[in-house]
């Protein structure tokens, strides 16, 4: 898997985080540089340690004992992911629940929440790049920082235009991570 191929599936499931940001900054009377560093540093935190800790997971001997016996099944397994992970954020993308109100401030349980659900998705990627072979070391430092533009950009764009971006974003997201997919199946017969 090369570094764009990396980069799509690292924006594809930060794409879930921006859309739950999205909807914090619908939320907001006014966005703050503290408040915006410190949602950053959270789900920052915990994307990265997801992806990684789903790439460990693959990586514990035992585990990686038996991908050496099934290889070609790995493979397989990874489009398995990438094609679940689709699937979901399209499905997110469709029940779409729209809320009006403004708020003060951020309760930061709730983010801290809401990263720890987003971060079930790079989990699970973590696995699927680990069937794949990829260096996690380029996929952490591309999650650290796609996650934190897409922070950004999802409590900028909640701020100013309200939940209309969240939709569009899980959108994006699943279809980014089933041409990932496509792609793998592609490489695979081409092999």
């Amino acid at each position: 898997m090369g570094l764009i191929e990396i980069l799509i599936v690292v924006v594809g499931i930060s794409l879930d985080v921006y859309a739950v940001v999205v909807c914090f900054g619908a939320l907001l009377l006014r966005i703050d540089r503290h408040r915006l560093i410190r949602m950053c540093v959270i789900f920052c935190i915990w994307q990265v340690l997801a992806l990684l800790g789903g790439w460990a997971i693959m990586k514990i001997p035992a585990v990686e004992k038996a991908a050496g016996k099934i290889t070609n099944v790995w493979d397989l397994f990874g489009v398995i992911v990438f094609v679940a992970l689709g699937l979901l954020m399209l499905y997110k993308a469709w029940k779409n629940k729209p809320v009006d109100e403004r708020l003060t401030d951020i309760k930061y349980g709730q983010v801290v929440g809401a990263a720890f659900f987003t971060s079930i998705d790079a989990l699970i990627a973590g696995f699927g790049l680990s069937f794949m072979n990829v260096n996690i070391y380029y996929s952490m430092l591309l999650q650290l920082i796609v996650t934190v533009i897409m922070v950004i950009l999802g409590l900028y764009t909640g701020y100013r235009l309200g939940y209309e971006g969240k939709r569009a974003a899980y959108n994006i997201g699943g279809v980014l991570l089933l041409l990932t997919a496509v792609n793998i199946i592609f490489r695979y017969m081409a092999a």
